[in-house]
């Protein structure tokens, strides 16, 4: 077996998420049983993972797991049929299609939250004493079943939570304390586990006396792709093999790499407890391995695999271009509105339209900010977040300003689809995945004036344009699914196991 550590399946994923639903798709189709181990409570998983196409019975939640929930089918529960609330004698008022009361003889007892998504259907209710302060509230699972009771302090903050298996027992107890002058969980009680009580400080401890009930069931090979979780598997015990993933750049300052890396990737990159290191770019591994001097060379595999189109793009009109991916200030989208607006006073046919999520409401205010500075709110486009992104169907030119990237997953889905790339120079990027003059344009002299330089010049030339989408397409498929398992096949076939495929 093969274990992916992950946080979540979250309703807005990161280029690390989809990279392990990628892995996770190809191993398990190429033969190689794969799970993906969560540690978060999230009461909406199971409809994230149908929203994601993904395949539940390859997803282990930690807290469906000790809820004993795991594989529950759902069954929807219509708020007004609870036998909870004897509607004889209690009231519930609807207040819109979201939220309701509850109410005893005219007093407000508690507030109810419809299900997200949903018509009707239970999703929390809040109990409130009698001067409105919250007391007790429960949240619902997706599936239909009670999962989570929370306290509160009389300052409105947590003091319990308690997760219920679906029979209504307690299966999991956090308390919350005054911690340097801070309400946070400092006690996790693991309840009636095998007829025994367990007690831990923290979710993590939590998620790895998990990780280690897990491989004493079943032994297999665990992959750590989220540094906030390598300490978690690096104390996994008697696991075959454990891989730390890392899918961007551990460098503090990559002009001064030998200053040394960011403290979050310490463990993944010095713990003796890792059998191997793996990096999506070669230049990347080796860059690492000279700066470091690691006791063990990093090695290399693919970070995603793409299909690609049958045709490359043709320069005709709408000219679109985009970009896809988090909306954060590292991605520099300011920049690419720049180089946008000076674009679109070159050739006012254009459009802009970005798709993903913002990092923060901050960054998102400063970025709609600049497009109405800018004058070009009547011709960008933000596109909603989409665990299927067809934005590139339409492309023409896919722009990007980010400077850090480990490999760049929407670059290559843009390659995938024909679309030529105009970008800054990216390190471990450029060259491996984009290659000037071959499947993309790349700008050394990172300024918003030249990238847009650089973009309406290759509108301007319908040859060099037809051979930049012939390139990108030809790139994108030495990143086919076959090769994606060619490099990992080393890694995670055991040496006397044959794993199928």
């Amino acid at each position: 077996m093969i274990y992916l550590t992950g946080e979540n399946v979250f309703t807005f994923n990161s280029g690390t998420e989809f990279s392990q639903f990628k892995r996770l798709q190809a191993f398990n189709e190429h033969g190689w049983p794969t799970k993906l181990l969560l540690r978060n409570y999230n009461r909406m998983l199971a409809k994230d993972i149908v929203a994601h196409g993904l395949e539940s019975a390859n997803i282990l939640n930690m807290y469906d797991y000790f809820q004993e929930a795991v594989g529950l089918p759902r069954k929807e529960r219509p708020l007004r049929l609870l036998k909870s609330i004897a509607l004889q004698d209690y009231h519930i008022v609807g207040i819109d299609n979201n939220s309701s009361e509850l109410r005893y003889q005219g007093r407000l007892l508690g507030k109810i939250e419809v299900m997200p998504e949903t018509i009707g259907l239970i999703g929390s209710i809040e109990y409130l004493d009698t001067l409105g302060h919250p007391m007790v509230k429960e949240f619902w699972d997706w599936r239909g079943f009670l999962s989570l009771l929370e306290t509160y302090h009389p300052d409105g903050s947590v003091a319990t939570k308690q997760f219920l298996r679906p029979d209504g027992s307690v299966a999991l107890e956090v308390t919350h304390m005054n911690l340097n002058d801070q309400i946070r969980p400092t006690s996790w009680k693991l309840l009636d586990y095998h007829g025994k009580n367990y007690f831990f400080d923290t979710e993590d401890q939590l998620y790895t006396f998990f990780l280690n009930e897990i491989n004493a069931t079943e032994p297999g090979i665990f992959i750590s792709d989220r540094r906030t979780l390598d300490q978690c598997v690096a104390n996994v015990i008697l696991a075959p093999k454990k891989l730390a993933y890392i899918h961007s750049v551990p460098f503090a300052d990559l002009k001064r790499k030998q200053r040394g890396i960011l403290p979050i990737y310490q463990t993944a990159l010095f713990d003796n407890s890792f059998t191997q290191v793996v990096f999506p770019t070669k230049t990347e591994a080796d860059d690492v391995w000279q700066t470091l001097g690691l006791m063990t060379r990093p090695t290399v595999a693919f970070d995603s695999w793409v299909e690609t189109v049958s045709k490359p793009k043709t320069l005709t009109a709408p000219k679109i271009l985009i970009y896809v991916g988090r909306l954060a200030e590292d991605k520099k989208i300011i920049e690419l509105l720049k180089c946008f607006k000076l674009m679109f006073a070159s050739d006012q046919t254009l459009r802009f339209k970005l798709q993903g999520y913002f990092s923060d409401l901050a960054y998102q205010k400063k970025v709609e900010q600049a497009v109405v500075d800018f004058k070009i709110s009547d011709v960008v486009t933000f596109v909603p977040y989409a665990p299927e992104v067809e934005l590139y169907q339409e492309a023409t030119l896919f722009l990007n300003a980010s400077t850090s990237e480990g490999l760049g997953m929407n670059l290559l889905e843009s390659l995938a689809h024909g679309v030529p790339v105009v970008s800054y120079a990216v390190e471990y990027t450029t060259g491996e995945l984009l290659k000037d003059g071959e499947n993309s344009v790349i700008v050394s002299n990172k300024t918003p004036s030249l990238l847009a330089k650089k973009a309406l010049a290759l509108l301007k030339s319908e040859d060099e344009y037809q051979r930049l989408a012939y390139g990108a397409l030809q790139t994108a498929k030495q990143y086919d699914k076959a090769a994606f398992i060619a490099s990992w096949a080393p890694l995670v076939q055991a040496d006397h196991e044959d794993f199928g495929g």
